[in-house]
């Protein structure tokens, strides 16, 4: 149990994190109130722990694996999106912006799965 909520801990941290670089590096994401950041890591973080792994096996049996390579995109996408509509402070103008932060989250995830449920 505590090894979950150190994985959980980190996770927060690192989505935490993407948010405020990509919401300092780029104009068209927006953060308002700035205290809000760890808000908005916490909401992702949740979804993606846990929704993740509920829709990852439904979206893959639906595809049947042909856009397996996709699909953690594709979720993270869902994810940011829903993350967008629920918190007001968290202002994503474009589909751009919106896209390429998915593809941070992505990667980020996917350095976590790497690191936090395989090598470890």
């Amino acid at each position: 149990m505590t090894w979950l909520l150190i994985k959980f801990g980190i996770r927060f941290l690192v989505f935490g994190g993407i948010f405020a670089f990509v919401a300092w590096k780029d104009e068209r994401v927006t953060v308002q109130p700035k205290w809000a950041l760890p808000l908005i890591g916490l909401v992702f973080a949740v979804m993606n722990t846990g929704l993740y792994w509920l829709l990852k096996p439904v979206l893959n049996l639906a595809t049947l694996g042909a856009m397996g390579f996709l699909m953690p995109l594709v979720v993270n996408g869902l994810l940011l999106y829903a993350t967008n509509r629920v918190l007001r402070p968290l202002q994503i103008k474009g589909i751009m912006p919106m896209f390429w932060l998915a593809v941070y989250l992505t990667a980020a995830h996917g350095a976590l799965w790497l690191v936090l449920d395989k090598l470890v």
